[in-house]
């Protein structure tokens, strides 16, 4: 393609793009990521973490002990949204349902968590660990805020550590909070998750990074 008909073409797809979905939630955060996409030419890494295609995956995420109930809705929906991501993402993969997760966790002790990887016979465990999950910074504003660990285990060596990341304090929108009075809190935490599950997940398929910058601007719609 010629190269000075990039930006008419990429504009063009832009314009379209911003008719289709004006009436959308989140358009706008949309459109910036899709913007960065062309004009970097598609831009795309590699997983951190390979070793998840061709295997029977369980994936767990374990909310703080200091909060684990208050906060245990939050830690099955990062933990369902991972797997989904990862079902669509990584090749051939083997996800095991979401729903036998969520009944395990009900009955057993959050210590014993290999013990589900041989229930449901994964090859790999997906152990997603929240040190802190909060919604607010102080008492008015909204600002996502967690401290997460990601750990992978080989259950083909005896449950061995294969892989393991420490993501440290994410912070959403990263460099501002919103007036909890400009939006329900139960939209923001659904925002929320979505950003971090799809932050845990791509350490494990090729994916496009710049996609990440136009979540501030989504928050603040």
């Amino acid at each position: 393609m010629d190269r000075a008909f990039r930006p008419c073409c990429s504009s063009a797809i832009l314009a379209c793009i911003a008719v289709g979905c004006a009436a959308s939630t989140g358009c706008i955060g949309s459109i910036l990521a899709t913007g960065i996409y062309f004009w970097n030419g598609g831009n795309v890494v590699p997983a951190e973490y390979e070793g998840l295609e061709s295997e029977r995956v369980v994936v767990l995420c374990r909310p703080p002990a200091s909060y684990e109930y208050r906060n245990a809705g939050a830690a099955r929906a990062i933990g369902s949204r991972v797997s989904t991501m990862l079902e669509a993402n990584v090749k051939e993969i083997d996800v095991v349902s979401p729903k036998e997760v969520d009944n395990w966790v009900d009955e057993q002790d959050w210590d014993n968590f290999k013990d589900l990887g041989r229930s449901v016979k994964a090859t790999r465990i997906v152990y997603i660990e929240l040190d802190d999950f909060d919604l607010y910074k102080g008492k008015t504003l909204l600002q996502g805020t967690a401290d997460v660990s990601i750990s992978v285990y080989d259950m083909e060596d005896r449950g061995k550590l294969v892989w393991e990341r420490r993501l440290g304090q994410v912070l959403y929108p990263k460099n501002s909070g919103i007036p909890a009075a400009d939006k329900p809190a139960q939209i923001f935490e659904r925002e929320f998750v979505a950003m971090l599950s799809r932050q845990i997940a791509e350490h494990f398929y090729k994916h496009d990074p710049n996609a990440m910058f136009a979540l501030d601007a989504l928050a603040n719609q």
